[in-house]
């Protein structure tokens, strides 16, 4: 991680006025957007907003992966700048346990709406173990944004 560290661009994020400052914002966005529309949609598989058709929630975690992308890059970003600090980081390596865990969870509930939801007629059709994966889903991404808050300053 040290060559990392030392390449010419984790100096550029370092140093420049820009690239920290940018990354760290978009990272804040890609952030919005992903955990924003996780929520949403897990909320709904748990029982709240019944208004929404479950149609909708498979388009919410495509959008979602776009906020996913945008957090992956700013945050490789962002790590180039401190490699050798994040790799030895716990909250660090537990927020990223708890990113890579629910990007995989969203991966594997998304195309079971895709398939499955047209035919849930209410909350109650929601299927048991649908229901949990949103609860896991919900802890996964809370404990993702404290750990990584908790990572500046830990």
């Amino acid at each position: 991680m040290a060559w990392l560290e030392a390449s010419a661009f984790a100096e550029w994020m370092r140093t420049s006025a820009v690239g920290y400052p940018v990354a760290i914002t978009l990272h804040s966005i890609g952030m919005s957007i992903m955990v924003g529309l996780v929520f949403v949609v897990s909320l709904r598989l748990v029982g709240f907003f019944e208004r929404m058709p479950f149609a909708s929630l498979e388009r919410m975690l495509a959008l979602a992966g776009a906020g996913f992308i945008i957090n992956f890059l700013s945050g490789a970003a962002i790590f180039t700048s401190q490699a050798t600090f994040y790799v030895a980081n716990g909250p660090f390596l537990l927020k990223f346990a708890a990113v890579l865990t629910g990007a995989l969870l969203a991966g594997y509930i998304r195309p079971i709406l895709r398939r499955e939801a047209g035919g849930w007629a209410d909350s109650a059709s929601i299927p048991g173990m649908i229901r949990g994966l949103a609860i896991v889903s919900i802890a996964l991404w809370c404990v993702a944004i404290t750990t990584g808050r908790f990572t500046a300053y830990l």
